[in-house]
């Protein structure tokens, strides 16, 4: 009886580690797939977003370079006009208008993590926060913004340039001088300082907001490097 019983013993406990076992590898396989779907997930996400950071490097370069040529031309004395070349200022409105250089953040690999529920596999908190925060917010926010400047530029300066200046570029986006008029009553009077002045603080708050992505950009594709390596 007693062998029985030991007997009986011995197999319920081979049975129970043999299901422990098959528990245990179940889970292991589940992680490893979580853990490499995350990193696969994170990978597509950091190459989006190193795109984003470089054309938005540009995009910044661009508006501060409008930002100077801004100030150039509301300090300019009504004296200094008469030694502006069509080049010099077709060079400076040139640079003004840049300043209308929008971003446009790539979504889709973002969109599919949330859309798909994938989020849930990000285990870090810190990282999912600065993701909801950078895609959720800051860019909204820019987006919101971007067609009031982008307006101001076409509708605002770049027509008073069309009608004061003949400021207009050809096929291939190149300014076309010999249609350029050194107009000295639009610097004299100061309409074209007051043109200038409409878009120069607007100007000032978005280079303010890209250069608060660009950080965030960096601090996200910072904490994907750690999650990666």
């Amino acid at each position: 009886m007693k062998n029985i019983l030991a007997r009986g013993g011995i197999e319920f406990l081979a049975v129970l580690l043999g299901i422990t076992l098959s528990l245990y590898i179940d889970q292991q396989i589940e992680e490893s797939a979580i853990v490499k779907n995350e990193k696969s997930l994170l990978s597509d996400l950091q190459v989006s977003l190193n795109q984003d950071i470089d054309y938005a490097q540009k995009v910044l370069k661009d508006m501060r370079g409008s930002i100077d040529a801004q100030e150039i031309l509301i300090n300019y004395e009504c004296n200094e006009v008469e030694n502006l070349t069509p080049k010099e200022l077709g060079v400076l409105f040139g640079t003004v208008i840049r300043g209308s250089t929008s971003l446009f953040p790539r979504y889709g690999v973002y969109r599919s993590l949330v859309s798909n529920s994938e989020m849930k596999y990000i285990e870090n908190q810190e990282l999912k926060d600065k993701l909801i925060d950078l895609y959720d917010f800051k860019f909204k926010r820019y987006e919101n913004v971007d067609p009031i400047i982008t307006n101001l530029y076409q509708y605002g300066l770049g027509e008073f340039l069309v009608e004061n200046f003949g400021f207009y570029r050809g096929k291939d986006f190149q300014i076309v001088e010999k249609h350029l008029l050194i107009n000295k009553d639009a610097f004299c009077d100061g309409s074209l300082q007051k043109e200038v002045m409409k878009i120069s603080s607007m100007t000032g708050v978005v280079h303010w907001m890209l250069e608060e992505i660009v950080e965030s950009m960096n601090e996200v594709n910072l904490l994907i490097d750690e999650e990666l390596n």
